[in-house]
């Protein structure tokens, strides 16, 4: 019950944010609104305005903001369809650039929570590749391979993409000089071995444990089954510790604008890799989103700084998904005003509402598509 509320309020905010873009852009543009509505179904609330009609409907599941001549031609001046092109533009696009501007408020929240890690060198592991470099301690680390490091997700994601022998160009800023370097992945391993005193973690860097600490003797319960027994993992890393910053005005407002088009720039690398050959393994629907909220309210440790976060994540991903241009979108509707402003005649509402219906089947049968992925996953 808790993870059915959580999710329910969460897109419920998202889905009142976006249709709230299309009504107050609406109304601020003269166009006639017949309805704004938060949820699906029958209304169980209802309150009328001069001229629009104000409800809340059973399903929460979704939302929407009615408005004269939107999918059909009407006679009334205030009609969304007799508008002028630029006014029709601005109500399309305000949904999802509202879906956005919330997950950078999101983002403001989470980052003036806590210090922060940024790209600026503490430490470099003696036993890294790395540490055979010109680089030192105060460096601050502004590109990798060519890509330019804004913040502290930009370098991790640019370490999870490194290989093994990779050759890797490491571009840092000391003073007001650049300074780069080549070098390549150092190779992390912890092997955890299960003995009767507890057990025992070994950490090393390039097969050398990493410091004075290792390997020491982890406490547990104790379990006859899998003594004698260990296991291993490895990683590839730089090598390197980040020091961390206080949240202050100017820096929480920079890192919640970089975590903002980070996560833009994820949407569009999760859709590139649909096309180019990864399928739907990078997309989740609305199964692995409850999912995730479940394991959140599972681990209950920092469970609202988690919340939080996961609703900016779903909020910029709702607004990017919406401005592409696929019909039944707001982005698709994009294209045919687009279109209409280069052939400066509109496109017959007929043939327009039918390519949006069509739209509509195709990503309805994505949904599903992606749910039964999702319901799968559940099952491994």
């Amino acid at each position: 019950m808790k993870t059915a509320f959580i999710t329910i309020i969460m897109f419920l905010i998202m889905v009142s944010i976006h249709e709230f873009g299309h009504f107050i852009t609406a109304k601020l543009s003269g166009v006639k609104v017949l309805e704004f509505a938060i949820g699906m179904g029958p209304a169980i609330l209802k309150r009328r305005g001069k001229e629009t009609l104000y409800s809340v409907r059973i399903l929460p599941i979704g939302g929407y903001c009615s408005m004269e001549g939107e999918d059909s031609s009407s006679d009334d001046k205030r009609a969304f369809c007799n508008q002028k092109i630029y006014k029709r533009i601005i109500v399309v696009v305000a949904g999802a650039i509202l879906n956005i501007i919330l997950g950078f408020l999101l983002f403001t929240v989470i980052c003036s929570s806590t210090p922060f890690s940024t790209t600026i060198i503490n430490s470099i592991d003696s036993n890294s590749y790395l540490a055979q470099t010109e680089l030192q301690t105060g460096d601050k680390i502004v590109a990798v391979n060519g890509s330019r490091i804004n913040f502290f997700p930009d370098l991790s994601m640019q370490t999870q993409e490194m290989k093994e022998n990779d050759n890797i160009t490491v571009t840092v800023k000391r003073d007001d000089e650049k300074i780069t370097v080549q070098t390549k992945p150092s190779i992390s391993s912890t092997t955890r071995t299960y003995q009767n005193d507890g057990i025992l973690v070994e950490n090393m860097i390039n097969g050398v444990h990493t410091s004075e600490m290792y390997p020491y003797t982890e406490r547990n319960p104790k379990n006859d089954s899998l003594i004698g027994t260990s296991s291993s993992s490895s990683s590839l890393i730089l090598g390197i510790t980040t020091t961390a910053a206080e949240p202050s005005f100017f820096n929480v407002i920079e890192n919640s604008s970089y975590y903002t088009v980070f996560v833009v720039k994820l949407v569009y690398k999760a859709l590139w890799g649909i096309v180019s050959g990864d399928g739907l393994k990078n997309v989740a629907g609305p199964v692995g989103i409850v999912t995730q909220v479940s394991e959140i309210v599972k681990t209950r440790q920092d469970m609202m700084f988690n919340i939080i976060q996961m609703t900016a994540l779903l909020s910029i991903n709702l607004g990017v998904f919406n401005l592409l241009p696929i019909p039944a979108l707001d982005g698709g509707r994009l294209v045919f005003l687009i279109v209409e402003a280069i052939r400066r005649k509109p496109i017959p509402a007929e043939k327009e509402g039918m390519v949006h219906s069509i739209g509509f089947l195709v990503l309805i049968g994505l949904i599903l598509l992606i749910s039964m992925k999702d319901i799968l996953g559940l099952f491994k």
